[in-house]
Parts: C-alpha cells; sequence; structure tokens
C-alpha cells in the first residue's frame, strides 16, 4: 500500500483533491489558538472487521521570531505504532514557521520515512519575488531545486491545518464550495473543499461533540476508486480543533482522530 500518499493528504484531506483556484477561504483574522497548544491524534485503519491503530500523530505549536517578524512555529510528527514498525517503519516530520498576522508562510521542512521511501523539502517563501525557493531529495537522489509560482492562497501542510482553524464559518455556505492552493514536493496543486454544514460527531460513543464536516473528491488512482470522498470535521466550540479526518480507500478506510487537546 502506498503510505506516503496516506499520510500526506490524511490530516487536511486536500492533497488529492483538484479545482480551479478563485481566491482565499474567508477567515475571521483572529487565530482562536495559541503559543504552547499541543493535538494528539491516532491513525486507524478500518476494513470490515478490521479496525488497527497504525501510528500517532502530534501537532505543537509555538511562539517564535523569524528574521525579526512575529511568527508561530509548528511541529507535526507521525510515528507508526510499534507493531507496525517490524514491517512497515513510517516516520514523517514537518516543520513549518508562519506570521502571527495573516498566517502567511514563511518556510518549511519535511523529512519523511515510510519502509523504503524517503523524501526530504526545505521551502524558503519570497513573497518580494512571488516564488518559493524548493530543494527537494526524492530516495536520496540528490538535491533538486526548484522554483515554485506563489500566491497569497498557497500553503503548506502544517500551515495550512492552521489557516482552515481561522475560517469564518459564518461567511460559509451549506453546499458552498471554497478554493485555496496546497505545496508538497516540487508542485503545487489548487484544491476544492464544500462545507456540509454542522452536525454531531462520535469521537467515542461517550464523547459526541458538535461538528462542522468538509469534503472534497477523490482522484482515481492506485488507491482511490474515484466519485469518492475525504471527509474531515472541525469541533465547531470556536476553536476549529480537527477532530478527525476519513480517507477512502480501494479496501476500507483510514481515519485519524483526536485523542488528546491541550490549548
Amino acid at each position: 500500500m502506498r503510505w506516503k500518499l496516506l499520510i500526506v493528504s490524511l490530516f487536511v484531506s486536500v492533497a488529492v483533491c483538484f479545482g480551479q483556484g478563485k481566491g482565499c477561504i474567508p477567515t475571521k483574522g483572529t487565530p482562536p489558538y495559541k503559543a504552547g497548544e499541543e493535538i494528539d491524534l491516532a491513525l486507524f485503519y478500518k476494513w470490515g472487521l478490521v479496525n488497527t491503530e497504525v501510528a500517532k500523530a502530534t501537532v505543537k505549536l509555538e511562539g517564535t521570531s523569524f528574521n525579526g517578524t512575529p511568527a508561530f512555529h509548528v511541529g507535526f510528527g507521525v510515528k507508526s505504532a510499534p507493531f507496525f514498525d517490524a514491517f512497515f517503519k513510517m516516520r514523517e516530520d514537518f516543520n513549518s514557521w508562519f506570521t502571527v498576522q495573516g498566517l502567511r508562510p514563511l518556510k518549511f521542512t519535511r523529512n519523511t520515512l515510510e519502509g523504503k521511501y524517503t523524501a526530504t523539502n526545505v521551502y524558503n517563501y519570497d513573497w518580494n519575488n512571488k516564488v518559493i525557493h524548493a530543494d527537494v531529495n526524492f530516495n536520496g537522489r540528490g538535491d533538486e531545486h526548484y522554483e515554485i509560482p506563489l500566491h497569497e492562497c498557497v500553503y503548506d501542510l502544517p500551515t495550512l491545518i492552521f489557516y482552515l482553524r481561522t475560517m469564518d464559518i459564518s461567511r460559509m455556505q451549506k453546499g458552498g464550495k471554497y478554493h485555496l492552493s496546497f505545496a508538497i514536493d516540487d508542485a503545487v496543486f489548487d484544491v476544492v473543499l464544500t462545507y456540509h454544514g454542522k452536525e454531531p460527531f462520535s469521537l467515542s460513543r461517550s464523547d459526541v461533540r458538535d461538528a462542522h464536516l468538509f469534503t472534497c473528491s477523490v482522484v482515481k488512482g492506485a488507491m482511490f476508486e474515484g466519485n469518492q470522498e475525504l471527509k474531515f470535521w472541525f469541533s465547531a466550540d470556536g476553536n476549529y480543533v480537527p477532530l478527525a479526518v476519513m480517507a477512502p480507500l480501494r479496501w476500507g478506510a483510514v481515519w485519524a482522530k483526536l485523542k488528546d487537546y491541550r490549548p
């Protein structure tokens, strides 16, 4: 199974959802989070009666200064469960720096190990020249340099998580489609999200919360049948904490679910 596609797309659910960029998602402007926040998630593979935890993910937000500008630093790590390490070891280490005001991305790094597959990304955002200076390395074949076009709605994975948490839901309509762009490796993808309104979501039998549901369609390929939807839920308490993501596969589905939130 091509886990590298699964892990990269899972938490935001938009890396494989294509569309035409038409402006940024409406935001409140003031983030509902602060430095020191931590989020723990568990990753599960579900197929019929199979329901196995395969990995854990941790997101940590810190306050910092980047070239004299007040900034956030977010670390986003994924580690496979010990029993899973024996036959498929997964490690993901993402780091992003973005401005406190405006949540503009400044720098991004990725260090991936998934089985025998490795990948690294180093992005430096050049807003004056509207370009990302990207150094990318796949499976140890050496650094390749790319100049990726940059516009106001382009985000890397960790920054995108926190940008989505500033959405102004009051300006979004049920059934409405919203556009943004996602950069990973050597490319930028335009993506379209559909808002489905508020609904109860069960983290467990005893933990049911109000949540905002979003979906986007997946692209038919080796893992996906096509005409299916990735789903993700944010808490409806004003903090917009990511509660869960569901990615349908050809056989079963992979879920990420919130285990702990420390504001």
